[in-house]
């Protein structure tokens, strides 16, 4: 039947005729829908937990593989190392004896080759100073500071030269005047540039004169030996060069040397070739089986956390038929009638305390008298 304007139409079968009993079913699958919630959400709290636990003993597992391969490998290596190692010592103890070899064999050879020159520098050695003594010049004179200051003739004279100006010029002014005076002045550095000039200058001039005046000739004839001396040691500098830079070895009795480095050589260069095969090998054959080996480890355990998975995905499927159920009979039977907003505990206990103390008499009274006086 129609009721009049602004109150609930109420069907036949409609909630809404019902009493407190429909309320306490209606709150029963309410703390049903919340039980099957909280235990859904625990349920996904142990499923992200296996989870974890199940990548962590992959992670265990793997790691464990990769610091065996590596370990294995580690040792592979290391042992053919070992022997290269000893092979390259021993490749390096014959190269040190054929470079002795040769060195010595390069020696007797430059020996040989200058002999002759050597020994006519010899000779015009011995010539100058007997000529020196014989004409009593002064040993001095048959120097090559000498004749590089009064005589020049070569490159290194010049440098000697150059040498000598900056000592005088130079070093012994500059040294006495910032080391030894006890202050310096400009008219004091003046001072021992000119001392220093006139001194240096002076002996310069006086044993000039007095040798080349009194024992000119014979100093000229010391210095012609000298230049004799520095051409037979430019010829012996270019044999001694030449030598060097010859590629033939044939000369020098290196073959079982070279021989013996050969050999070792090889050796070094199969050795190598085993480790690669030995590597390769590993990676492909040993490697598998060390993973396989290492893996079986942890099968047991992964084995019973994927069984304790599948079963909590199942139990959090069934939860959430549960939930997706209830879910939908609260929205199919109850909140149309009562409404969704007073589909709560609080809401249920208070409408069920309306009907008990008589302010209704049923759920469409008891939701009439809710909203009126205290909604």
């Amino acid at each position: 039947k129609l009721q009049k304007k602004g109150e609930i139409v109420m069907d036949e079968g409609n909630i809404l005729l019902e009493g407190v009993q429909k309320l306490n079913e209606i709150k029963a699958d309410l703390t049903e829908l919340y039980r099957y919630k909280d235990k859904n959400d625990d349920l996904i709290v142990e499923l992200k937990k296996i989870e974890k636990n199940i990548q962590s003993l992959k992670k265990a597992a793997e790691d464990e593989v990769q610091a065996t391969v590596k370990k294995r490998r580690s040792e592979i290596e290391t042992a053919y190392d070992k022997q290269l190692d000893k092979i390259k010592a021993d490749m390096k103890k014959v190269k040190d004896k054929r470079d002795k070899r040769k060195d010595r064999k390069i020696s007797e050879r430059i020996d040989e080759e200058t002999a002759s020159l050597r020994e006519e520098n010899r000779r015009l050695k011995l010539e100058a100073k007997s000529l020196f003594k014989q004409k009593n010049v002064p040993a001095f004179c048959n120097t090559g500071l000498y004749y590089a200051l009064y005589f020049p003739g070569c490159f290194r004279d010049f440098i000697i030269i150059l040498i000598s100006l900056a000592l005088t010029l130079f070093i012994i002014p500059c040294g006495i005047y910032y080391y030894v005076l006890p202050e310096e002045k400009i008219i004091y550095l003046a001072a021992l540039y000119i001392a220093t000039v006139l001194v240096f200058g002076g002996l310069y001039l006086l044993i000039g004169n007095r040798t080349k005046d009194k024992h000119g000739d014979i100093i000229r004839q010391g210095n012609k030996i000298r230049h004799d001396i520095i051409k037979n040691n430019k010829k012996i500098n270019n044999i001694k060069r030449n030598i060097k830079k010859d590629k033939d070895e044939s000369t020098y009795g290196l073959e079982n040397f070279d021989e013996e480095l050969a050999r070792l050589d090889k050796e070094a260069q199969d050795l190598t070739e085993q480790k690669k095969e030995a590597l390769m090998t590993f990676e492909n054959s040993t490697v598998p089986i060390i993973s396989a080996e290492i893996k079986k480890q942890y099968d047991g355990k992964l084995l019973a956390l994927k069984s304790e998975y599948e079963k909590i995905k199942a139990e959090v499927s069934t939860a959430d038929e549960k939930i997706k159920a209830l879910t939908l009979k609260l929205a199919r039977e109850y909140e149309p009638y009562i409404g969704k907003d007073l589909i709560t505990f609080d809401t249920l206990d208070t409408l069920i305390n309306i009907i008990e103390a008589g302010n209704a008499a049923n759920i469409s009274e008891a939701v009439q008298f809710y909203r009126k006086n205290m909604g």
